[in-house]
């Protein structure tokens, strides 16, 4: 039997690039407010505390889902991943607080109350890492307050008639020269996941009902110190503790019409997941005069789970004796160091160089004992694996302001990219990779509140560790070209890539935004996930496949509703397509790539502040070979909300979740010789309530 929300997708949430040093510039805020959007080469969006805060949602992944040119994979249980231009897990870099986010990282980790800000970016920089072929999300934690602060946050939620409460706060205070802030959040979640899969072929017709309940317990820590030294030198101190354990109860229950059952048609699994994860970052910088400016960094994660899963059949509605048992653990650690020197030179012109690099290990093991009746001895499998992945880059870059109209940065990017997996017993796979990666961005300024841009890039996707590490993940009954084991390619190489971006705005009083922009992507030893027989056994792994290409267009809008004071509305709508060139088509698109999406907001404040959010993504078919194909079913989230007491001491939210009630539908084809055998999936999440009650103290110097 295979758990999809966490027995096998808290794999996928675990193996997350940690493999970069890549911090996004700063920006110095004085004076008057500074528009990133508006004064940046490269198109880039930020995304305030605010507006993520605004409906109450428990986890960061649900705050994003409504923001423009965002589509969030996963849920329902699953680890949730951001997404970019519409392409699939991978081609957008995830980085917090402009490092390259460690494994074990989810968005489930991180609830709103703990970010300052979400910054995106579609374009590149080489003064940040190029692994960004779709753009680049940096999450910002929250930073330190103004003023000695409290504020204390208990929340909700309820779903399928479970209720989950969470609790959370920040402590904060300031003096003149020492600032803190120590944000903290507590939730407990029931989630259940209830699902139906279809099963048909030749001679063949069955249904399975499934029942699961997903169970979280996360305690989040965010702390974070700034110190202003006596020469003026800042210093800055920044860690995040992540602790979590998932439990997973599922039973399945199994109806053959036409064919042979499966071996366990009635049939139950168990699988718990302690998991903690530290990331400590230190940052220094200096101002040496004249706009000059120095800046290092350095930072070290660790990351640690071990986990429990056992299988047996359903007896009398009882669970039998377990047939098979696995204990696994997994500890991932690194560090990361970086620096970086700015100067303006005159005319214009700001010249920007520096270097940073990562190093990331991995072992990983898996202890089992597996047989598919009691008649049998079990079979015995200790494996264990080790793997590294290092990474070096050096840049250089002018930022050159040629008039009030006109800017132009031009970057040069160097990186190596080294990796080595292991298996115990076997000698080391390796892997090395030069990426040189040139940038050039442009903005131009026709007349006030006009943007022009256009960009040119080398950008790459390294493999994830979890991508590398060939340990082999295996479904507990029924395994078939449509439910096939998977693992890991240590032979698998980055995905390069050369891209196009063009773009314009045109702001509109305060708040108000017209917007426009296109993209290509040609990209170089795509990754495909290929389908093999291993004796009896069906399995699925990912490998480099030749070229492909990607190019997309999107409108965004964001307006005064009229009519209606304090009211505005927000849109956009994108649409992309892709192409592998050795797949066969029709639908040889990329993998998760939604073809079409588009999203509608609406806020009005008065008294109280409501609004709500509609966002859609078009389902596709995706092509793996001529004989393989998967479909997914899109999606339609209706979210809403009610705020009493915005800007106030005191603050109550009320928000509804997938009004909708839409399900998650996907279905996989494989057409071999022996007909055409389809496996179709529907999930039920289910609408839920959030009430969250806020409530700020300042405290007495």
């Amino acid at each position: 039997m295979q758990i999809r929300p966490y027995a096998c997708a808290c794999a996928l949430a675990l193996s997350s690039p940690a493999l970069a040093a890549d911090v996004l510039p700063k920006i110095e805020i004085a004076g008057a407010r500074y528009d990133q959007r508006s004064e940046e080469t490269a198109a880039s969006l930020v995304v305030g505390r605010e507006e993520l805060m605004r409906h109450g949602d428990r986890s960061l992944g649900d705050a994003l889902k409504r923001v423009p040119g965002i589509t969030i994979g996963g849920g329902g249980g699953r680890a949730s991943d951001i997404r970019l231009r519409g392409l699939g897990n991978g081609y957008t870099q995830v980085l917090l607080n402009g490092v390259a986010a460690p494994a074990g990282f989810s968005l489930e980790s991180l609830a709103p109350e703990l970010i300052e800000r979400v910054e995106i970016a579609r374009g590149a920089s080489a003064a940040t890492s190029m692994q960004a072929i779709a753009g680049s999300v940096n999450i910002v934690l929250r930073k330190s307050a103004t003023r000695l602060r409290a504020t204390v946050k208990a929340g909700l939620d309820t779903q399928h008639g479970r209720p989950s409460p969470s609790l959370g706060g920040e402590f904060s205070g300031k003096d003149d020269a020492f600032s803190y802030s120590v944000p903290v959040s507590l939730s407990y979640s029931p989630l259940p996941a209830p699902s139906h899969e279809e099963e048909t072929g030749p001679g063949l017709r069955r249904s399975t009902r499934l029942n699961e309940v997903n169970t979280t317990r996360l305690a989040s820590l965010s702390p974070r110190a700034n110190w202003k030294l006596a020469n003026g030198d800042t210093l800055g101190l920044q860690a995040f503790l992540s602790n979590s354990r998932r439990a997973t109860d599922a039973w399945a229950s199994e109806t053959t019409q036409e064919g042979a059952p499966t071996l366990h048609p009635q049939r139950a699994a168990v699988f718990s997941m302690p998991a903690t994860w530290l990331r400590a970052d230190l940052e220094w910088a200096r101002s040496l005069g004249e706009g000059a400016r120095i800046e290092a960094r350095g930072g070290i994660h660790r990351s640690r789970r071990e986990s429990d899963f056992e299988f047996g059949d359903v007896i009398n509605g009882r669970r039998a004796p377990a047939l098979n048992l696995v204990t696994s653990e997994l500890r991932e650690g690194g560090y990361h160091a970086g620096a970086s020197w700015t100067r303006p030179v005159g005319g214009g012109h700001t010249l920007t160089a520096g270097w940073d690099g990562a190093h990331t290990t991995r072992s990983q093991t898996r202890v089992a004992s597996e047989r598919d009746t009691f008649d049998e001895a079990p079979l015995l499998t200790d494996n264990r694996y080790h793997g590294i992945i290092d990474r070096l880059g050096v840049f250089a870059q002018d930022g050159w302001e040629i008039s009030p109209a006109w800017s132009l940065s031009a970057g040069l990017r160097w990186e190596t990219l080294c990796t080595s997996v292991a298996e115990a017993g076997v000698a080391a796979v390796r892997q090395r990779s030069v990426i040189p990666a040139p940038v050039l961005q442009a903005l131009y300024k026709p007349a006030a509140g006009h943007q022009l841009r256009a960009g040119l890039a080398r950008t790459y996707k390294a493999p994830a560790m979890g991508s590398l590490i060939p340990r082999r993940y295996t479904v507990d009954n029924n395994n078939s070209a449509t439910n096939p084991h998977s693992e890991g390619n240590p032979a698998l190489r980055p995905e390069k890539a050369w891209g196009l971006d063009a773009g314009y705005d045109r702001h509109i009083g305060k708040d108000g935004l017209l917007a426009a922009s296109a993209y290509v992507r040609r990209i170089d030893h795509v990754t495909v996930t290929r389908l093999f027989q291993d004796g009896a056994d069906w399995v699925s792994t990912p490998a480099n496949q030749g070229r492909a290409s990607a190019r997309g267009i999107a409108l965004e809008a964001k307006l005064p509703l009229p009519g209606v004071a304090r009211a505005a509305l927000n849109g956009n709508v994108a649409r992309n397509w892709s192409r592998i060139d050795k797949v066969q088509g029709p639908d040889n698109r990329l993998a998760e790539q939604a073809p079409l999406t588009a999203s509608l907001g609406i806020d009005v404040r008065a008294a109280l502040t409501v609004g709500a959010s509609f966002t859609y993504a078009r389902g596709a078919v995706t092509r793996y070979s001529p004989v393989w194909r998967e479909w997914n079913g899109g999606t339609r989230l209706l979210d809403m909300y009610v705020l009493w007491g915005a800007g106030k001491q005191t603050r109550l939210r009320v928000g509804l979740s997938n009004v909708l009630r839409r399900s998650n539908v996907s279905q996989s084809d494989h057409g071999g010789d022996g007909g055409m055998r389809s496996t179709r999936r529907e999930l039920t999440p289910g609408a839920a309530l959030r009430i969250t009650f806020e409530h700020d103290v300042e405290r007495p110097k």
